[in-house]
């Protein structure tokens, strides 16, 4: 279901959309991308990471971008919307996690300029994310066929399964 998009939230995008091509060509460049699409990943077993992925794909009818992948795992691992707030979170989140990208610290502080009024929430955030094991570097191709609850119980000390997404 599409919703109507704020003034805020496109100028978000915008700045997505222009920067990523030069993301992945200066900081992707040595990565390889995937070889799964949405339709391999619906293949996995019930309650893995790969069918939650490819389930997550095909409800917001998103496809895997090569090099990127990561980001829609981490979605999916993490639960967090797509909401420009939910996108900012997980940065949040991750930047108290201790990963330390220029794509993180970008949008946090475009996060804070841009929303300004969830200062809190983001801190909130930063500070789970300083709690919870580091994900940052996992090599999530090979996690794929992993139970999702299982990895959630490794980063968070419980799993989230049944519980709301985070926005």
């Amino acid at each position: 279901m599409k919703t109507k998009t704020n003034i805020r939230e496109k100028i978000a995008i915008g700045l997505v959309e222009w920067t990523k091509p030069y993301y992945v060509r200066w900081f992707k460049k040595k990565q390889m991308a995937w070889q799964q699409t949405n339709h391999s990943l619906l293949g996995y077993p019930t309650g893995s990471l790969g069918k939650a992925l490819g389930q997550f794909l095909e409800k917001n009818e998103f496809t895997l971008l090569p090099k990127l992948e990561d980001h829609d795992v981490l979605h999916v691992l993490l639960n967090y919307q797509t909401t420009l707030v939910g996108e900012i979170k997980m940065q949040f989140f991750l930047l108290g996690n201790r990963k330390r990208s220029v794509y993180a610290l970008f949008t946090a502080l475009v996060g804070i300029l841009l929303v300004p009024e969830k200062i809190r929430s983001f801190y909130n955030e930063y500070a789970l994310g300083k709690r919870c094991k580091k994900v940052h570097k996992w090599n999530f191709e090979h996690l794929l066929a992993e139970p999702l609850g299982l990895l959630q119980k490794q980063i968070f000390g419980y799993s989230l399964s049944g519980q709301p997404i985070r926005i």
